[in-house]
C-alpha cells in the first residue's frame, strides 16, 4: 500500500524573475511520469493539489496552470474551479473536435483561461488548433524545439497571445526569446522540476462510487449529510477542496451538514465525479491506508466517549464533536494550522476553547483521545472521571 502521493511543479517566471505561475505534472505513486490515461493524469493532479495538498500550500497567490484533456472540458468539472487561479494547457497531442471546441468557447465566455502546450508553426498545428485561437490567452512553445526567427513573420499568428517560453536553459536563451516577444519563461535555468511528496489519504472507491449514485439518484440532503458522516476521509477532503478553492462555502460553518447545504448537490456530484476520474479511491476493501484508518479511529474514539458521557447526545453535541475532530485532523493530517482554520470558520467559542485549551466536556473528550491514541489510558481516565467514566469503557472505545 502506497501512502504517499508524488506531483512535480515548475515555476513560470516573467523577465524580471517574478513568478507568475506555477505548472503542475502528473507523477505516479512511484514518482514517475508514465501516463496510460490523459484523462485521468489531469483528474489526478486536480485532486492531489486541491483536495490533499490544497492550493495555499501548493502556489497560493500564483497561477497554476495544468495540463487538460479533451474528455474533461465536455464534463461540467471546471466549473467547480475558479478561473481566477486557473491556466489549463491544451497538449499538441490533444484531437480536438466540435465538441471540444464548442465547449473551450464556452468556458472562455465564463471567464476560464486557456493555454497551448507546445505550440507549433505547422500548418498542420494551425489546421488543428487554429479555430481556439481566438479563445487562447498564453501560448507556450519548446524553444529547443522552435526556430525562434519565426516570430519576425507577419503577421504573426501568436502576435495577440502572451507567449511563454519552455526549457530556457541558459542566460543567452532566455535573451534572444525576449528579443522576438517572450514575456514568460520556464526551464533549468531559472529552476528544475520540483517533486512534491505528502502523504495520501484515500477515501474507498466504493464510498465515491456510493454517493455520486445517491446523489444521481437525487437522495435527500438528510441521506447524503449521513453517507458523509459515514465517510470522514470524503469529508476531510471535501474541507481542504473548499478551503482551496471555495472558501466562501466554509467560512463560518458550525456542522458538517451545513458545509454540505452550500455546496448543493451538483458541485458535490462533479466532485465526486473528479475522484472517479483520478483513481485516487482504494479499491481494495482490505487495503487499508493507514492515514485513513488513524483518522476514522480519532472521529469514532471522539464520537464513543461522547455516547458515553451524556448517554444520548442531542444532534447538535454530535455534530459539535465531529467537527472539532475533523478541524484537528485538518491540521494534523493536511497541515493546514488551527488559526488558519479559525479564521475562514470562526467557530463558536465553546469549540475554538475545546481545540486550543482542551476545556468543556468537548474539550476533554478532545483532549482524553489524543491521551489514548499515545496509549495513555491513565491519562485518559484522569481527564474523564469526573465525568462517571471507567478505565473498562475507555478501553471499549479504541
Amino acid at each position: 500500500m502506497h501512502n504517499e502521493l508524488h506531483l512535480a511543479r515548475q515555476p513560470i517566471l516573467d523577465g524580471d524573475e517574478n513568478i507568475i505561475g506555477y505548472e503542475f505534472f502528473y507523477r505516479n505513486m512511484y514518482g514517475e511520469c508514465v501516463i496510460d490515461d490523459p484523462r485521468h493524469a489531469t483528474a489526478s493532479v486536480l485532486v492531489n493539489l486541491l483536495n490533499q495538498l490544497g492550493s495555499y500550500a501548493s502556489f497560493g497567490d500564483s497561477l497554476a496552470f495544468i495540463n487538460t484533456d479533451g474528455p474533461l472540458l465536455l464534463t461540467d468539472i471546471l466549473r467547480t474551479l475558479p478561473k481566477e487561479k486557473f491556466v489549463f494547457e491544451l497538449s499538441a497531442s490533444m484531437k480536438p473536435n466540435p465538441r471540444i471546441y464548442d465547449a473551450i468557447a464556452y468556458y472562455h465566455a465564463l471567464g476560464y483561461r486557456f493555454a497551448l502546450d507546445n505550440a507549433s508553426f505547422h500548418p498542420d498545428y494551425f489546421e488543428t488548433f487554429g479555430p481556439l485561437f481566438p479563445f487562447i490567452e498564453f501560448a507556450k512553445f519548446d524553444v529547443n524545439q522552435t526556430d525562434i526567427e519565426q516570430f519576425h513573420l507577419f503577421p504573426n499568428p501568436y502576435g495577440q497571445m502572451k507567449m511563454i517560453a519552455q526549457k530556457v536553459e541558459f542566460f543567452e536563451m532566455k535573451e534572444a526569446c525576449e528579443e522576438v516577444g517572450f514575456e514568460y519563461f520556464q526551464g533549468f535555468y531559472f529552476a528544475h522540476t520540483h517533486l512534491i511528496t505528502h502523504r495520501r489519504i484515500d477515501p474507498q472507491y466504493l464510498d465515491v462510487m456510493n454517493l455520486f449514485t445517491l446523489l444521481q439518484n437525487n437522495a435527500s440532503i438528510d441521506v447524503i449529510c449521513e453517507e458523509f458522516k459515514q465517510q470522514n476521509i470524503l469529508s476531510l477532503q471535501l474541507f481542504q477542496f473548499l478551503r482551496s478553492v471555495h472558501p466562501e462555502y466554509i467560512e463560518g460553518i458550525n456542522s458538517l451538514r451545513e458545509m454540505i447545504e452550500r455546496v448543493g448537490k451538483n458541485t458535490l456530484m462533479q466532485w465526486l465525479l473528479l475522484l472517479v476520474y483520478s483513481k485516487s479511491g482504494t479499491k481494495a476493501i482490505d487495503e487499508k491506508n493507514t492515514h485513513a484508518v488513524f483518522a476514522t479511529s480519532r472521529i469514532n474514539t471522539m464520537l464513543s466517549l461522547l455516547g458515553k458521557i451524556l448517554q444520548h447526545p442531542t444532534e447538535k453535541q454530535s455534530d459539535d464533536i465531529h467537527l472539532i475532530a475533523m478541524l484537528s485532523l485538518l491540521e494534523g493530517l493536511m497541515n493546514i494550522p488551527m488559526d488558519a482554520l479559525f479564521q475562514i470558520i470562526h467557530p463558536k467559542q465553546e469549540i475554538e476553547d475545546a481545540l486550543l485549551s482542551h476545556t468543556g466536556v468537548l474539550g476533554r473528550i478532545y483532549a482524553a483521545t489524543l491521551k489514548l491514541e499515545s496509549g495513555d489510558f491513565n491519562g485518559a481516565f484522569i481527564l474523564l472521571r469526573s465525568y462517571g467514566i471507567t478505565l473498562e469503557q475507555l478501553h471499549q472505545s479504541v
